[in-house]
């Protein structure tokens, strides 16, 4: 089962892509996937509340307020608390915006990363603008669906008479539609970002017109997809709790040099304290940037999961054919001869006659000598000086491939 073998596959190409490790490329990749990947946080959700609810309470009105008016002898600003968490709300909301945008371009910046081997931010992101858009309102539009979807019973039960009067199994009845209408949104939110938008890229299609592409190959490889989807939780769930770890040592080892430097700092007197202010926000940058660099492995890993199987399930939708083709023709490694080995074994041993065969009858079976079987040995001896050359000149390329590993 391809959601099954390219588990692997996807280990090794994973490693092709990010060795020998290059600084440079890293922290470009690690930037990116801080707008792609969650960084084991949850995903970014518009920040809620109702206000309205809240100022119209009976009970807060009047049994809070009365008890702040008769401590601090005057009536409870209300209003201006309202105003001031509307503000602060509105703020939040416009970040988060702006993050979110940000976020359905970069995207397609991974993307193009993953298929050229190369990370160029700035090319891919002015190229991708319109993709990234319109990802975004796709991801803006199912949320608004799904939130509607999960607050109209609770706002109908309101409306009608209140939520004081639910009984326990009406309770739990209302989670576990709540769980099923988070899992539905989950899912269209996984395979968008996985299976659509590659295909988005490669088609310069819409989201709809992508879905439609994708959707009769999702039918018709559904046991694939669902195997996939296990395999991603368990794996993500897995994985996490192991990155958790080293990001939470990692920052504590960075926590205590900044820490140390914020307290001389604010020794200091008020210059001291402005400077640890600075000092204090270069923290909090670079532990976020520690954070992406720890789940860059990782979400490169999953996403060249999910590439390796769009392709196997639909060859027209394959992103990434050559990174597929090195791992798969010799499982990641190149033999000392220039071959590609599958499976630890040279993949022209099994056209061998027989098992007394000579390695010089081998070399000369090989595809790109079967011009040269009809050549004398006159002629190798004629040409010896070179033959000798150019194993030189390979044996020199070899020790330089392995001093770059």
């Amino acid at each position: 089962m391809d959601a099954i073998d390219n588990l692997s596959d996807a280990i090794d190409t994973t490693r092709n892509f990010l060795t020998p490790i290059r600084l440079g490329m890293w922290l470009k990749l690690a930037i990116v996937v801080f707008f792609v990947s969650s960084l084991g946080f949850g995903g970014p959700t518009i920040p809620g509340g109702d206000f309205g609810t809240f100022a119209d309470d009976p009970a807060f009105e009047d049994g809070q307020a009365e008890e702040f008016e008769d401590e601090f002898g005057e009536e409870f600003p209300l209003e201006e608390l309202i105003l001031g968490l509307l503000i602060i709300g509105g703020i939040i909301l416009v970040f988060w915006l702006l993050y979110a945008i940000i976020a359905g371009i970069m995207e397609f910046v991974f993307l193009e990363s993953l298929r050229e081997s190369e990370v160029h931010v700035r090319r891919y992101f002015s190229g991708n603008l319109g993709n990234g858009v319109r990802l975004f309102g796709f991801r803006l539009g199912i949320m608004l669906v799904a939130g509607v979807l999960g607050t109209a019973p609770a706002a109908a039960i309101y409306l009608q008479g209140g939520l004081g009067d639910l009984s326990g199994g009406l309770i739990g009845l209302y989670a576990l539609y709540g769980i099923g209408l988070y899992l539905v949104y989950s899912i269209v939110r996984r395979f968008t970002t996985d299976f659509v938008a590659p295909i988005m890229l490669l088609e310069n299609r819409g989201v709809i017109g992508s879905w439609k592409r994708f959707w009769s190959t999702g039918t018709g490889n559904w046991a694939e997809y669902a195997v996939y989807l296990i395999l991603v939780w368990i794996l993500s769930l897995a994985i996490s709790i192991a990155a958790v770890f080293v990001v939470m040592f990692g920052m504590l080892a960075l926590a205590i040099p900044f820490g140390i430097v914020i307290f001389l700092l604010i020794m200091l007197g008020d210059i001291g304290v402005l400077l640890a202010v600075l000092v204090g926000v270069i923290a909090f940058v670079v532990m976020l940037l520690f954070v992406a660099l720890v789940w860059t492995p990782i979400t490169t890993y999953f996403r060249y999961y999910a590439l390796l199987l769009l392709g196997d399930t639909n060859a027209e939708f394959d992103l990434i054919p050559d990174q597929r083709a090195a791992v798969r023709s010799d499982g990641g490694e190149p033999t000392d001869d220039g071959r590609w080995d599958r499976d630890g074994r040279d993949e022209y041993d099994d056209r061998q006659p027989s098992d007394s065969a000579t390695d010089a009858d081998r070399d000369d079976r090989r595809p790109d000598d079967r011009d040269s079987r009809d050549d004398t040995s006159s002629t190798w001896d004629d040409n010896s000086s070179a033959w000798d050359d150019l194993t030189e000149a390979d044996d020199d390329d070899e020790d330089d491939e392995n001093r770059g590993w």
